[in-house]
């Protein structure tokens, strides 16, 4: 049985001294950056888990991490996008010697029912919040004096990460003018998600105006997020007098039930109809066609949300309220100049 890796290990593998590992270990601010992301990718690769028990006895600290996703445990269980973020953020939380406490709804119609075994004692030093969580719960947790990181967008004067949802869409409309789309189909996403939703639209209107295109307003759906949402919503759309040559939706679930209800209606992709989604899911590279999609790297959100989090419980607030992490646009083969007119 090979032994379990020790500071000096670490020390080893990134080439500093035992000394500097523990102050990694412990947060200390004076650490370069340079120098603690050597050490942490050292403790990486050697699977090296500081001593949760030993730091939360010095510290009066529990040194666990609740994180809150406002949604239904069979949603949020089966979302690939939230479950990469939680991932992401475990990476970060177990590199620097913390553990997570997950809660999701407690109520299946009542988000806000997803933070309140946090409300009712505390068991964690800080949370993350995904969006979405509505009504007075941002505001109980903040008087319960937890340290808080949104995982999205906000109204509270709280630290947030987000992807870059404008840039994202934007690009994907972006793409589809370029081939040739002048009727693109659009299926946003539920109201509680407004304001990424709002960003999304913000991107795609500017795509537009910078193409000096008129927007369609007329091929303009909603959805939950759900693969029956997007089946009813290109249904929809494919009624219209003029249907759109072209669908984005909001994000790959709802992208899935286009393909399902275009497959149905004995429509090709992308011969008939180009499709789009966002979020980039494992499975956008496994549905046939291969789906276009914007990557909003999940993982690094949720690494990123933990580390902002982790600092500032260390004493090191962020010099930003707002941190966007980049998108990136995967162009595969369900977009396609739309078919010449007759």
């Amino acid at each position: 049985m090979s032994q379990r890796p020790t500071l000096r290990t670490v020390a080893a593998e990134a080439g500093v001294s035992h000394q500097t590992v523990s102050r990694v270990a412990n947060g200390d601010p004076t650490v370069t950056d340079e120098v603690r992301s050597k050490v942490l990718a050292a403790m990486r690769r050697l699977d090296y888990r500081p001593s949760a028990g030993a730091r939360a006895l010095a510290s009066g600290r529990t040194e666990v991490v609740g994180v809150v996703l406002p949604h239904n445990p069979d949603f949020a269980f089966s979302n690939d996008h939230l479950i990469r973020l939680v991932g992401g953020a475990d990476q970060e939380l177990a590199a620097r010697g913390y553990g997570m406490l997950l809660s999701t709804r407690e109520e299946p119609d009542d988000a806000a029912s997803a933070h309140r075994r946090f409300t009712r004692r505390r068991q964690v030093d800080g949370l993350l919040v995904e969006a979405g969580l509505g009504g007075e719960a941002l505001p109980a947790l903040r008087s319960a004096g937890y340290p808080t990181i949104v995982i999205g967008y906000t109204d509270e004067q709280l630290h947030c990460v987000h992807p870059d949802d404008e840039g994202g869409a934007y690009a994907v409309v972006q793409h589809l003018l370029a081939l040739g789309h002048r009727r693109i189909g659009v299926v946003g996403g539920p109201p509680e998600n407004r304001l990424a939703m709002a960003a999304r639209l913000r991107g795609l209107r500017r795509a537009f105006a910078d193409a000096r295109r008129p927007l369609p307003d007329d091929l303009m759906e909603s959805g939950d997020f759900t693969t029956a949402s997007g089946h009813a919503a290109a249904g929809r759309l494919l009624a219209r007098p003029e249907p759109p040559t072209a669908i984005f939706a909001f994000n790959d679930g709802m992208a899935f039930g286009v393909l399902r209800r275009l497959r149905e209606d004995g429509l090709a992709v992308p011969g008939d109809v180009s499709v789009a989604g966002f979020d980039d899911t494992a499975a956008a590279e496994l549905v046939d066609p291969p789906l276009t999609s914007v990557s909003p790297h999940s993982v690094e959100v949720g690494r990123r949300a933990a580390r902002i989090l982790l600092d500032l419980l260390e004493g090191r607030p962020p010099a930003l309220r707002e941190n966007v992490v980049p998108s990136t646009l995967k162009v595969r083969a369900s977009t396609a100049p739309p078919r010449p007119a007759d």
